[in-house]
């Protein structure tokens, strides 16, 4: 089934960039990329080597670790604000393995574009690099966040939403008070 998806993709001009520092998790994601067809596939054990690499190679896509022994945030942030980032918009898939709340949000907010839990399986991989290529999201440029538009749902526009949200807690109010005032008939 996995190769029936990735025949509707040609990444055979894509290259990817895989800063993991466990050299198992490393050869796991080369050998799965290379079933995609991936192009070119760039590996650095070290946040230093894979910021290198990146200056140097320019990939298409970075496949960044965050583990305890390997910083892939401080990578993630300076793909995003240091001024020699040759690409400042590339695709950043963070894999780890910290998954509690905290960390997806901190990753989220350091710009990230995908997020991959371990373990993960080759299917889950694609996905996020389909993802990738079927929805580009626009980057989002404030004081303090630099990154992909982290608003994923796509709400329909509502014109004075904000007031139907307003009279809507006014309603909610009403229905409290009214429930107060019936409580305060009951029998005894």
């Amino acid at each position: 089934m996995l190769n029936e998806l990735a025949k509707q993709y040609d990444f055979s001009d894509i290259s990817v960039l895989v800063a993991e520092h466990h050299t198992y998790m490393r050869q796991t994601l080369r050998s799965i990329l290379r079933t995609f067809n991936i192009g070119e596939i760039y590996e650095a054990d070290t946040p230093a080597y894979a910021w290198e690499l990146y200056c140097k190679r320019r990939p298409d896509v970075v496949f960044a670790d965050w583990a305890p022994n390997f910083d892939g945030m401080s990578l993630l942030k300076r793909i995003r604000r240091d001024k020699l980032s040759p690409n400042a918009y590339v695709p950043v898939i963070v894999v780890t393995s910290l998954t509690e709340q905290d960390h997806v949000l901190t990753a989220r907010d350091l710009g990230m574009t995908e997020f991959i839990a371990k373990p993960f399986s080759p299917k889950l991989i694609f996905l996020r690099l389909a993802a990738v290529a079927e929805t580009p999201r626009a980057f989002i440029r404030t004081e303090g966040f630099f990154g992909p538009d982290r608003r994923r749902r796509r709400l329909p526009h509502t014109p004075n939403r904000r007031e139907q949200s307003e009279e809507a807690q006014g309603n909610e109010q009403v229905s409290e008070q009214s429930a107060e005032r019936e409580g305060d008939r009951a029998p005894a």
